[in-house]
């Protein structure tokens, strides 16, 4: 058990708040970097550690499986530059459709600026990221080929 927050950047400068019951990553450019740069499934990577430091620091494990966290943080990063390019793009789209939007996606960033990971007693919606395990080798393999033909259009 966590008395008080523990802030931790030992992963590849990716800030990581632990408290009780609850792993909250900062989206930031660490973030994005490391999951983009780095080859293979980067997010499943940083879903183990985690949980491995979570266990470390608390003396008892998260109550998460590594599966329902690589897939939040994987939806949240990629919600959040969704959002990000949609609000960057106001000059090529239409502006009606942009005036319908533009709320929105700046309540999606509001809402991704930090992943919230707590376990299902305390996080209203770790249910969706537990119910979505059953299908994480098809969203890893989404997103590794996402990063492929990104790092491609990019050279």
């Amino acid at each position: 058990m966590l008395g008080s927050e523990i802030v931790d950047k030992d992963f590849h400068g990716i800030s990581i708040r632990f408290s009780d019951k609850w792993a909250r990553i900062v989206c930031d450019d660490n973030l994005f970097d490391f999951l983009n740069k780095e080859k293979g499934n980067t997010a499943l990577q940083l879903a183990e550690y985690i949980l491995s430091k979570y266990e470390q620091l608390a003396g008892c494990k998260l109550n998460i499986s590594k599966d329902s966290l690589t897939i939040e943080i994987l939806y949240h990063v990629y919600m959040d530059l969704l959002s990000t390019a949609f609000l960057m793009s106001k000059d090529s789209i239409p502006k009606d459709v942009y005036e319908k939007l533009e709320k929105k996606a700046q309540n999606i960033k509001l809402h991704m600026d930090v992943i919230d990971c707590g376990e299902l007693s305390v996080d209203d919606n770790r249910y969706i990221w537990d119910s979505l395990e059953k299908r994480h080798k098809l969203i890893y393999k989404l997103f590794v080929a996402a990063k492929k033909i990104s790092s491609k259009r990019r050279h």
